[in-house]
């Protein structure tokens, strides 16, 4: 007498989503960005090809998906701290410096991404989605500005848009850095020198 198949596992399109974005992170993390495709994806995941390209339809779109996902991720993560109620010279540099141990956590993930979104800020098919990172990590940091700017009851000096940019720019160069050096001999004195130029933005 034959044995029963054993019961396939039908997931419904979100999960199907997750799962695969779950083995794309692998496919990148492991095999690096340049192998990531809708087949790579399909062989680590253990399902026919047929299944990724159903639910991406392209490598374009699953690349949109995997930058949405990734990155608002690692935003919530990078920036769930808030800012202390200290001088906005001191708040920055201690969020500078969690940031830093935070892309320690997860090096090789953190590298992926930024290279993953350097090649959607150079595609005009996706620049959309890396546009909607760099919106989503300034929405993030101008939350955390005006909470502690709520907190210390405090004015800036100049407009809140412009300091959300300054720590912006702040953390991407810094997080280029180390990424690219691992310098973490020198980390206390890079993060000082970026948080110190932010003297005179609060309003004594």
């Amino acid at each position: 007498m034959n044995e029963p198949s054993p019961r396939r596992t039908y997931l419904d399109v979100d999960d199907r989503r997750r799962q695969l974005l779950d083995a794309a992170v692998q496919v990148m993390v492991h095999d690096g960005v340049a192998a990531l495709s809708l087949r790579s994806v399909a062989q680590r995941a253990g399902v026919a090809h047929r299944v990724v390209s159903y639910a991406f339809g392209s490598k374009g779109e699953l690349v949109t998906a995997l930058l949405q996902r990734e990155s608002e991720l690692l935003t919530r993560r990078l920036w769930a701290e808030p800012l202390a109620p200290a001088p906005l010279v001191d708040a920055v540099g201690a969020a500078l410096h969690t940031f830093v141990d935070e892309l320690r956590l997860d090096r090789v993930r953190h590298e992926r991404l930024a290279e993953l979104t350097a090649m959607a800020r150079s595609s005009d098919a996706l620049v959309g989605a890396a546009r909607a990172e760099i919106d989503a990590v300034r929405g993030e940091i101008e939350r955390l500005v005006e909470a502690w700017a709520a907190a210390r009851k405090t004015e800036l000096t100049v407009p809140t848009t412009s300091l959300v940019a300054i720590i912006h720019a702040a953390a991407e160069g810094l997080a280029a850095w180390w990424l690219a050096t691992g310098d973490d001999e020198h980390v206390d004195d890079v993060v000082r020198a970026f948080s110190t130029g932010l003297v005179g933005l609060e309003r004594a």
